[in-house]
């Protein structure tokens, strides 16, 4: 397996455009000015990132071009530690340690550290979920930290994950 060389190992290129100015005051009689533009924020799940970097991934174009529709319509990027571990490990096994130290030296992904209180709840919904869905503990913190966050939108291709995100 080879990593994709044509698509960047950074999740987010360098070009990705900065936050936005505030917006100007509208025109009214109040004095109260009109709330910053803010950028929609998608959570990036080890499931997408490791079929961005393996091109032999069944997923891998529709992969890419979700990227790049996400970074085209001024999407934030944001993941957990837990995820970074996760695909460290995943591209460790999948493709090698060179293609893992990679990735982890050049990805520049928005990474939330999960807390305490996030790592209880993933545990509380673990130990109350149904056994016939496979939820892993890092999807748990991720579903967590996505609720936290105020983050509805996934990047991900694990249809377990997926579903519990809609």
């Amino acid at each position: 397996m080879e990593i994709d060389r044509t698509c960047p190992a950074r999740l987010t290129p360098d070009d990705e455009p900065e936050e936005a100015p505030p917006a100007l005051p509208a025109k009214t009689d109040s004095p109260v000015p009109a709330p910053p533009v803010r950028h929609p924020a998608a959570f990036v799940d080890s499931s997408a990132i490791v079929a961005l970097v393996d091109r032999d991934d069944e997923t891998h174009t529709a992969v890419v071009d979700a990227y790049r529709g996400l970074v085209a319509d001024g999407y934030k990027l944001i993941t957990t530690n837990h995820v970074i571990a996760e695909t460290f490990d995943l591209l460790t096994v999948g493709l090698g340690v060179a293609i893992a130290k990679q990735w982890l030296r050049d990805s520049r992904l928005a990474v939330y550290h999960a807390d305490e209180q996030d790592e209880a709840k993933a545990r509380q919904m673990l130990l109350a979920a149904a056994e016939q869905r496979r939820l892993s503990y890092t999807d748990a913190v991720s579903l967590v930290v996505m609720d936290r966050l105020g983050i509805t939108d996934a990047f991900a291709v694990d249809p377990d994950f997926l579903a519990k995100t809609s």
